[in-house]
């Protein structure tokens, strides 16, 4: 599964943790700013994703190695029956695992709602509202595939193979995702798979966007 130039395992690891500590840093800079100033009013999650978007769209921008090695993998062509098979197939297994983890009071997706605010985006329709809605729906899942199998995957497996690169990606996938780690660990395993029985990208990004959609809007 080579495409383009191929990263090695420490070029991965300084690009995936910059690209996902950044934000997390500049919105903690920022928060801390307007509430010296006394804005007690600026909404958290919303700061956050916004310097999520900012990074992975400058890092996208600005790499050109980087889009030359995902090229191959954004393929358009990639069989519509099978596609569609998968993004049901996953949707069910995801379905399953939300709510079977939440039966044992395991992190699941109604505790990600909490900690984004996500049902304040269906209580009023305003700008900062459909910012955050269209990031988490469609810019940061079509990212995090970008990064997550295209980069990561893709470099373990050159490596180390299907198994490995399943297991390790998808376990770096959850523990990244905090308190939800049990059950991202869980899509982190169904992404990987698809991206390796379709070698593309797309019918994981579909995946992610509608299930995105699915708990932000449900």
């Amino acid at each position: 599964m080579h495409s383009g130039k191929d990263y090695n395992l420490k070029e991965v690891a300084i690009k995936i943790g910059l690209i996902l500590s950044l934000p997390a840093v500049l919105s903690i800079i920022s928060l801390t700013i307007l509430k010296a100033w006394g804005d007690t009013n600026v909404d958290d999650s919303f700061v956050f994703i916004i310097f999520q978007v900012i990074s992975y769209a400058t890092f996208l921008s600005l790499n050109k190695r980087f889009r030359c090695f995902i090229n191959g993998m954004l393929n358009l062509k990639v069989n519509k029956k099978r596609t569609v098979i998968y993004v049901i197939a996953g949707l069910v297994l995801f379905s399953i695992s939300s709510i079977f983890l939440l039966g044992f009071g395991i992190g699941s997706d109604e505790s990600q709602r909490e900690n984004l605010n996500l049902d304040q985006l269906s209580q009023a329709v305003n700008l900062q509202n459909i910012i955050m809605t269209l990031a988490i729906i469609i810019i940061i899942p079509f990212y995090e595939e970008l990064l997550f199998r295209g980069l990561l995957f893709t470099t373990i497996y050159n490596r180390y193979g299907s198994a490995w690169s399943i297991i390790i990606s998808s376990l770096i996938f959850g523990f990244l995702h905090s308190d939800l780690f049990v059950l991202t660990t869980i899509y982190g395993f169904v992404f990987n798979y698809i991206f390796l029985k379709t070698k593309s990208l797309i019918p994981s990004i579909i995946l992610h966007m509608i299930w995105n959609t699915l708990v932000v809007l449900l």
